[in-house]
């Protein structure tokens, strides 16, 4: 019996896209949680990155756009800063975030602002989330 192969996807969980805060989002937001969602691959939770060089043609034409999804993104919390930005040997470096739906992983040699977690920072499910909050 022939091996399937696993290609690539972007996934995000029916619990968050059911969510009433997933559906809340503004186009643009969505857009951009994909593009999160697109990046992540199963180990490099906190390792994702949104930089308007990479988005221009993704449909972020402006650098505003793009700042005001990633804000939108975390005020309601599907993504969380895990690395701020700096000054690096080559100029300015990006920030880092990490999906909010999945373990915050540890990555060999890449220093976080957020800790590596064992479980999701959001469960989409409010009862669990609002008693992580209390």
């Amino acid at each position: 019996m022939a091996k399937s192969k696993t290609r690539p996807f972007a996934g995000i969980p029916n619990r968050v896209m059911e969510h009433p805060d997933f559906h809340a989002l503004s186009a643009n937001s969505v857009r951009l949680l994909l593009w999160f969602a697109y990046q992540y691959k199963g180990n490099n939770n906190g390792k994702l990155c949104a930089v308007h060089s990479q988005l221009c043609d993704k449909g972020f034409k402006s650098k505003s756009t793009l700042s005001a999804a990633l804000r939108e993104l975390q005020a309601n919390r599907f993504i969380e800063l895990s690395k701020g930005s700096g000054l690096g040997k080559n100029g300015r470096t990006p920030n880092y975030y990490a999906l909010t739906y999945e373990s915050v992983d540890e990555i060999r040699g890449f220093e976080m602002d957020l800790k590596p977690t064992n479980k999701a920072l959001r469960t989409f499910i409010d009862d669990i989330d609002n008693k992580r909050c209390a």
